[in-house]
């Protein structure tokens, strides 16, 4: 069972750092090469934790990390590619006898959405709205208290995304932003699921 872990663990590793090699790729490709013919070039971050207890048996957080590259060709239309990494641990324990119950889930999202700006780059507040394609890796590890853990094998798919968002700019160079993604993840031939994340950070304009 460990040998098995171990492989499955190893595949994710290398599915990530494929994924974070691929990504860096095109930033440096767009960076390099691209905003050559851009208006501007924009580069966003963000972070997000989150935590509820509602015993001392019972439990989950999440953290989540974003960061992304919007490329503008129009005054109010952009490329933007982003990657994002979240990772969330749940304990629970139905009964105090029982064994502690810990499940892991992490995923990568990569993801290439056209944005649309409904106002002027000169404005306080500019909202937008985004679709795009994006591309899920995710995997799940449980852990029970005096056992040996397991893992699934990760999964890999590739889902319509789409979002609104809000930036506000402080000066002309930097602002904050806020966003709300979302995307149908195919889980089988015939469902799927549906995942969003809110996000808020910062954001450089070059």
């Amino acid at each position: 069972m460990m040998g098995f872990c171990n492989r499955e663990l190893d595949l994710l590793e290398y599915q990530y750092m494929k994924t974070l090699s691929l990504l860096t790729l095109m930033m440096i490709f767009g960076l390099s090469s691209i905003p050559a013919n851009a208006i501007y070039t924009e580069l966003g971050a963000s972070y997000g934790y989150k935590t509820q207890t509602y015993d001392q048996n019972n439990n989950n957080k999440s953290e989540t990390f974003t960061g992304s590259m919007s490329l503008y060709f129009w005054e109010r239309i952009a490329l933007e590619l982003s990657y994002t990494d979240s990772t969330a641990i749940v304990e629970a324990k139905a009964y105090t006898a029982d064994p502690q119950r810990t499940i892991e889930q992490k995923s990568q999202v990569l993801g290439s959405d056209l944005i649309f700006m409904l106002s002027d780059k000169k404005a306080l507040f500019q909202p937008y709205i985004k679709g795009g394609v994006a591309q899920i890796t995710r995997s799940q590890k449980t852990k029970i208290e005096g056992q040996d853990s397991y893992s699934n094998t990760p999964e890999k798919a590739t889902a319509p995304s789409y979002g609104v968002g809000l930036k506000i700019a402080l000066t002309d160079f930097f602002g904050l932003k806020f966003s709300y993604d979302a995307w149908k993840t195919p889980i089988s031939s015939d469902s799927q699921t549906d995942d969003s994340a809110f996000k808020a950070g910062i954001t450089w304009i070059l």
